[in-house]
């Protein structure tokens, strides 16, 4: 029976290199995992199911890289998670979760240098997102639900931010709004450099000022830190009071904050407006109803599973595809016309 060390002879390298070519435990050239895969082929050495996936044939599987990091929003991980396992699924292939953070390039090379996975998706970029730059070292096509700084090497899916902040914006504007509060999200967001909270951020504000709109921008909010009876008092406190509210936060915080503003008898939208952007609460419990510029999950997975479906089944070439996808803005009754009687209460 023909065995590793036939192999290795035969191709001219060590044991252990054959191994690390079946393994993907370290990085190989591709020359020598072509020549080892050549005589294993040759001499019809088989050790495992790894080997005959390495041969070329399709795994049926997708990997997902979706890094487990301190304090990620839990809701919005698993409907990401959850709605591209389903698109998958439907389109007959299995999910492999790859769940590393500052192992995760190592993780997706090894899953397909090895043939375990047909192709990756990649979620919660980062600006500067390593995933995506070393994307041309995967040896499979690879897509991302969001838009990294870095993207030729990968397709791009994402809402268009930017448009949501200019749309946030304007929409304020345009009902009366000349002073607004924002509140932003955790400040881990922007420390990491989460893609799609510092696009929105800047072009809310970039927005905001050419609109000549004043806009006051909380500061770093932590969960075990923020007082939301203090940030309402402050508010109210201003000389040019506030009559709207964008907050990028989530759930948990902007509860806290409507809870504040009914102990200090402001009334949504009376006295009020309140308007979440980059948010999901379709799938969180918020205390009032909050129109939202929301997250889209269902409809970027669903797109996202079919561009990669496509590179892998028909071999279409989607390295530096970027397609952004326009923001949809929910009525829910928390966003109305300034009021006057309001603004002289200050």
């Amino acid at each position: 029976m023909t065995g590793i060390k036939d192999v290795a002879q035969a191709a001219g390298v060590s044991v252990s290199t054959v191994s690390y070519v079946l393994s993907g435990k370290r990085t190989i050239s591709s020359q020598t995992i072509s020549k080892v895969m050549d005589v294993i082929d040759e001499l019809g050495y088989v050790p495992n199911a790894n080997a005959q996936r390495m041969r070329g044939g399709r795994s049926q599987i997708i990997s997902i890289s979706e890094p487990i990091r301190k304090d990620m929003n839990q809701i919005e991980f698993s409907s990401y998670f959850l709605q591209t396992v389903k698109h998958v699924k439907s389109a007959g292939y299995d999910a492999l979760l790859l769940s590393g953070e500052h192992e995760a390039v190592d993780d997706i090379r090894r899953v397909g240098n090895n043939n375990l996975a047909d192709g990756v998706i990649l979620l919660d970029i980062e600006t500067d997102d390593i995933r995506a730059r070393r994307a041309d070292s995967y040896g499979k096509p690879c897509v991302a639900i969001g838009y990294p700084q870095e993207r030729r090497y990968c397709a791009c899916i994402d809402i268009d931010f930017v448009h949501m902040g200019h749309m946030a914006a304007q929409r304020l504007f345009d009902l009366g709004h000349r002073v607004v509060a924002a509140l932003r999200d955790l400040e881990m967001h922007y420390v990491r450099q989460s893609s799609y909270v510092i696009l929105f951020r800047d072009a809310f504000l970039q927005r905001a000022e050419e609109l000549g709109m004043t806009v006051m921008e909380s500061g770093p909010v932590e969960y075990d830190t923020f007082d939301p009876q203090q940030y309402v008092e402050d508010l109210l406190g201003e000389k040019q009071r506030p009559t709207a509210l964008v907050s990028q936060a989530d759930a948990a915080i902007l509860n806290t904050v409507l809870d504040a503003l009914a102990l200090a008898n402001v009334s949504i939208p009376d006295d009020i407006s309140v308007l979440s952007c980059g948010t999901y609460f379709e799938a969180e419990l918020m205390k009032a109803p909050i129109s939202e510029i929301p997250l889209e999950p269902e409809g970027l997975c669903t797109k996202v599973t079919d561009i990669l479906i496509d590179a892998i089944e028909n071999g279409t070439d989607i390295r530096g595809v970027l397609e952004l996808i326009e923001p949809k803005y929910v009525d829910r009754g928390s966003v109305s016309k300034p009021r006057s009687d309001f603004l002289r209460q200050s």
